[in-house]
């Protein structure tokens, strides 16, 4: 074989094949969701980075190509999925339809997989990560609580919510949905829509019975 026939066969890619950028690209994604779900699933000790690479199919040494430690991957997959997070609440509040309508959905969204709670999460991941860590996921999180806080306060300027203090609104809401993550709770009703429809009433309504004619 030639010189040139060898430089050919050399610079042949088979048709289809990605090139190496493309392949580093969907290798880091992937590494990313599985850690995200890993993670809010069973909380950031129980979690290694083995784990996360057998499942990705790659070896811990690929995971460290892509992000410097544990706590870097675990900040970069949180505040990820809380940015997808943020938006897709986002997205359902705008929708139109009621307000009840819109939490329905925005409840029935989150609590279809269960989920450690955050707070339990980040104490126990506090230990590891360094204070601009900790301050990028709750600048993430804020930001979800700021979309239902900014809908609570046009319903308090509306006149449908009494005045109260629009964050801590957002905030209750968010825990409430965490019931969600009790089987017994979760098996109270046929479906999540359902139970989400519940959750709303309750938080709309509260549980004293409307007595006013």
């Amino acid at each position: 074989m030639n010189k040139k026939t060898t430089k050919e066969a050399r610079s042949t890619r088979p048709p289809g094949r990605p090139k190496a950028g493309a392949d580093q690209a969907s290798a880091y994604n992937n590494i990313l969701l599985t850690a995200s779900r890993l993670f809010m699933e069973h909380g950031y000790e129980a979690v290694s980075l083995q784990q996360i690479a057998s499942l990705c199919q790659v070896t811990k040494a690929s995971i460290y190509y892509h992000f410097s430690s544990k706590p870097e991957l675990f900040t970069i997959a949180i505040t990820r999925m809380m940015a997808m997070g943020m938006q897709q609440t986002t997205l359902r509040l705008d929708e139109p339809g009621t307000l009840q309508e819109r939490l329905v959905n925005v409840a029935a969204a989150k609590m279809r997989h269960a989920h450690v709670d955050t707070e339990t999460m980040m104490r126990e991941a506090e230990t590891y990560l360094n204070a601009e860590q900790l301050a990028q996921i709750r600048d993430a999180e804020k930001q979800i609580f700021d979309v239902l806080a900014t809908h609570f306060q046009r319903e308090m300027d509306l006149g449908y919510f009494r005045k109260a203090n629009s964050m801590l609104l957002a905030q209750a809401f968010t825990s409430l949905l965490m019931l969600a993550n009790r089987e017994d709770v979760r098996h109270m009703h046929s479906t999540i829509t359902e139970l989400a429809e519940e959750l709303v009433e309750l938080f709309l309504n509260g549980a004293v019975k409307n007595t006013q004619a």
